[in-house]
């Protein structure tokens, strides 16, 4: 496997309100499902960077916790297959996140599991929360990485914040940045040892186009910069998918009183396990 593939796949381990009324939020009483299927082209702008695509498949779970009043536990699982010329590697992620749902604001904890073929896996155990102000979200989640692997095994942490703001009840567009450092034993042929940073500026739009049957098309584009073991890249991620959510309501709804907003769990969704 190639330096770009081993940098790309440590990548991928580590995708205002104008018009609407304001959502009322609150715990959920019943279980929500969502599934959502994306594809995605990863340009490489470092001269001989390759150009990588992807084909996303996942989805979430989220419910109530019987017993304590405003706990709910969410599950989040995804696929990913990447392929460029003459190489490829797949992505599983897995992660729980149990969280208090409040009438104006969320909060919870998110451990998520994350492996690339032939390059390790992360975990990051977290914390997140968002905050309703109107017809705007605001975001926020960081916390602890910890890499397996030849290649990246090591610790770390990350950082990101979010906005989304809600235009009409069925279109959200959610500018965001994130950030993790991950400190690792490895050291490439210049012995620049020790350090993988990476830092997302990303941008996305959803719209709900038909509330009846919680269908959904979102698209974005996100801006990576990776310092790998004293190599630096620049990434420019397109991606564009479907989304389904069960039942009726507007897309704030769903974001509010159902599955968790798409961009909270995890650590960095635009550079791998995608929106």
């Amino acid at each position: 496997m190639s330096k770009r593939t081993t940098i790309l796949g440590t990548a991928c381990v580590l995708g205002m309100a104008l018009a609407a009324g304001q959502a009322t939020a609150a715990t959920l009483t019943d279980w929500a499902l969502t599934a959502n299927t994306s594809f995605s082209i990863n340009d490489n702008n470092t001269s001989g960077g390759a150009t990588w695509k992807g084909w996303l498949l996942g989805g979430s779970a989220a419910g109530p916790i019987n017993g304590l009043g405003g706990m709910n536990v969410q599950i989040d699982g995804n696929y990913t297959h990447n392929w460029a010329t003459h190489e490829s590697f797949e992505q599983w992620n897995l992660g729980i996140s149990p969280f208090w749902a409040g009438m104006d604001n969320r909060v919870g904890v998110n451990v998520n599991y994350d492996t690339v073929t032939h390059a390790g896996s992360v975990t990051n155990f977290g914390v997140f929360g968002e905050q309703y102000f109107g017809n705007v979200t605001g975001m926020v989640k960081g916390g602890y990485l910890n890499s397996t692997g030849s290649e990246i095994g090591g610790h770390g942490n990350y950082l990101g914040a979010a906005l989304a703001g809600y235009f009409v009840p069925d279109l959200a567009v959610t500018g965001s940045f994130d950030w993790a450092d991950l400190t690792s034993g490895r050291a490439n042929v210049n012995f620049n040892r020790g350090d993988v940073n990476l830092n997302v500026w990303g941008i996305m739009a959803e719209w709900l186009f038909s509330e009846d049957y919680g269908v959904s098309v979102f698209g974005g584009y996100a801006y990576d910069q990776i310092h790998a073991f004293g190599d630096k890249t620049h990434d420019n991620v397109w991606h564009v998918g479907f989304r389904w959510y069960m039942g009726g309501g507007s897309l704030v709804d769903h974001h509010r009183n159902g599955n968790l907003n798409p961009w909270l769990p995890g650590t960095i969704q635009s550079a791998g396990s995608g929106f």
